[in-house]
């Protein structure tokens, strides 16, 4: 009964989250730098995504780079908000892992 509470937990959260597969737009502006100054609407807020798909774990080491960035582009709570849906990407790849 608990594996099945848990398996329907994490379909749900892998349909909430969208990861499978995900839509990412690259665009961006750069600093001198060439370190990227934009923020990634598509993984803060599924905007402006474009029609490029990505694995899991491509969106894995966006979320890395993104959050990399820090409170120069982002907000402390949108930084909250990456962090939250990183784990929550690792732990559907995890899950998907153990099958």
């Amino acid at each position: 009964m608990r594996k099945i509470l848990l398996f329907a937990l994490m379909i749900m959260v892998s349909l909430t989250v969208n990861v499978l597969p995900v839509f990412s737009d690259d665009s961006g502006g750069s600093d001198s730098s060439g370190q990227a100054t934009k923020k990634d609407e598509c993984l803060l807020e599924s905007k402006n995504c474009g029609n490029r798909v990505v694995s899991i774990q491509d969106k894995i080491e966006k979320l890395k780079e993104e959050i990399a960035k820090g409170t120069k582009v982002y907000t402390p709570e949108e930084l909250k908000l990456l962090k939250q849906k990183l784990e929550e990407v690792n732990k559907t790849l995890d899950f998907l892992l153990e099958k």
